[in-house]
C-alpha cells in the first residue's frame, strides 16, 4: 500500500499512517511518501512506539519515502483525535520517570550531608541520623546512576530530536513538561549538595 502524505499538516499523516496500518495485516509493508520534517519524524515515531520498523529513502522530488513493515507487535490502539499528542504526553512520562529515579539515587548520595541538615533544620536529634554512615560507601555508586540517568533524562526531553506539532500542547503535556525540569533543577542541587554545603552555612 503506499500513501501520499504530501502537504498535509500535523497531526494527519500519523492519522493517516495508523489508519492505513490498522487495516494490513502482520508483516505487511505500508509505503509513505511525506515531505515536511514533523510528518516524517512523527511517523518514524510513531512506527516506532507500534513495534514496526521502517527504512526511509529520499525521492528526486525531497519528499521522503518510508517503508513501515507492520510487525507481529503491533497492537491497533484506539482512535485518537491526535496521536502526536499522545505519543509527546508518552515519552514526557517517561522521562519523568527516569529523572525521579535520578532524584531518589541523588538523596542517596548526598545522604551523608543532607539528612543531618534537614534534622537540624527541622529539630530533630542526630541520634537518628547513625546510620545514614552505613550508606557513605556506595556513595560513588549512587552518584554515578544519578548522573546516569540525569543525563539520559536531559538526552531524551532536550537534546534528542523532539517531536514536533504545530497544535497547542495539552495541559498533561504542559505538566509534564514543566515536572521535568522541577525534577531536574532538584537532582542537580541535592547531588551537588555537599560540595557547596560549607558555603550555605559559611563554614
Amino acid at each position: 500500500m503506499i500513501l501520499d502524505c504530501r502537504d498535509m499538516e500535523c497531526p494527519r499523516p500519523v492519522l493517516a499512517t495508523k489508519k492505513a496500518l490498522d487495516s494490513l495485516p502482520d508483516d505487511a509493508t505500508l509505503i509513505v511518501e511525506v515531505n515536511t520534517l514533523s510528518g516524517r519524524e512523527n511517523c518514524k515515531r510513531f512506527a516506532l512506539s507500534q513495534h514496526c520498523s521502517y527504512s526511509e529513502e529520499q525521492l528526486p522530488d525531497g519528499a521522503t519515502r518510508l517503508v513501515i513493515v507492520k510487525g507481529k507487535g503491533y497492537v491497533s490502539g484506539p482512535d485518537v483525535d491526535n496521536p502526536v499528542e499522545a505519543m509527546i504526553v508518552r515519552e514526557r512520562q517517561n522521562s519523568v520517570l527516569v529523572l525521579s529515579g535520578a532524584f531518589a539515587a541523588a538523596l542517596l548520595s548526598a545522604s551523608c550531608c543532607l539528612v543531618p541538615t534537614l534534622f537540624v533544620l527541622f529539630g530533630v536529634s542526630f541520634a537518628g541520623v547513625v546510620n545514614v554512615a552505613v550508606l557513605e560507601p556506595y556513595r560513588w555508586i549512587f552518584t554515578l546512576s544519578a548522573l546516569g540517568m540525569l543525563s539520559f533524562g536531559f538526552y531524551r526531553m532536550v537534546i534528542r530530536k523532539q517531536i514536533e506539532c504545530d497544535c497547542e500542547p495539552s495541559a498533561a503535556s504542559k505538566v509534564l513538561k514543566g515536572l521535568f525540569w522541577v525534577l531536574f533543577l532538584l537532582t542537580v542541587a541535592v547531588l551537588f549538595y555537599p560540595y557547596y554545603e560549607g558555603w550555605i552555612w559559611q563554614e
